[in-house]
């Protein structure tokens, strides 16, 4: 059995996460051993959070940070597992880098060209869609239900400016947009529908 690599990208309060663990029990249950990946990892998500809250980072620091994270989880998971066969599911790749840390052209084409060094091109790209006003009050939600604190980029200014971002990036890629909009099951759906 070939392995796969399934990507989920989009501003924050999206429903990525949901969907992952949704599509990461539908494979379990049909006999695909699957992963899914943080990008960045945990580890390196409070790694950036104290370093923040002792010195500046710059968003070129950032995409240091980003890649060795990136490359590490790789290196370590992502290429074995589909080797083996299995799915790997992540919640966001390089393509975040550009959105969130490549302010110019120039800086995205350096940030495309140093994750595309060792970086594997997903089988199957979904954008999560959805309007900044409704991701920040999913966001709040959940901040409120869980004590999550917020992170740098969830402002409704930021998400709306990142949402355009994607929409620009995306523009050269191949993906599937998911209307985040819709219920869970509807979108889980559609992803699985997706699958081939």
């Amino acid at each position: 059995m070939q392995g796969k690599l399934i990507v989920f990208e989009g501003i924050s309060g999206t429903g990525k996460e949901t969907q992952a663990r949704l599509l990461h029990r539908y494979l379990l249950r049909r006999g695909i051993k699957s992963h899914v990946v943080f990008h960045p990892s945990p580890e390196l998500k409070e790694v950036l959070s104290q370093w923040r809250k002792t010195r500046k980072i710059d968003h070129v620091s950032e995409s240091y940070f980003l890649l060795a994270d990136r490359y590490n989880r790789v290196v370590q998971v992502i290429k074995p597992a589909i080797k083996r066969g299995e799915w790997v599911i992540c919640l966001r790749n390089s393509l975040s880098a550009l959105v969130y840390q490549g302010k110019t052209k120039d800086e995205r084409a350096w940030i495309a060209r140093e994750f595309a060094r060792f970086e594997p091109e997903a089988d199957l790209l979904f954008f999560f869609d959805i309007t900044p006003e409704a991701a920040m009050a999913r966001i709040m939600k959940r901040h409120k239900e869980t004590g999550e604190a917020l992170g740098k980029f969830e402002t409704l200014g930021h998400l709306a400016q990142k949402r355009v971002a994607y929409q620009t990036v995306l523009k050269s890629m191949t993906h599937i947009r998911i209307d985040a909009r819709q219920s869970i099951e509807d979108i889980h759906n559609r992803i699985i529908a997706s699958l081939g």
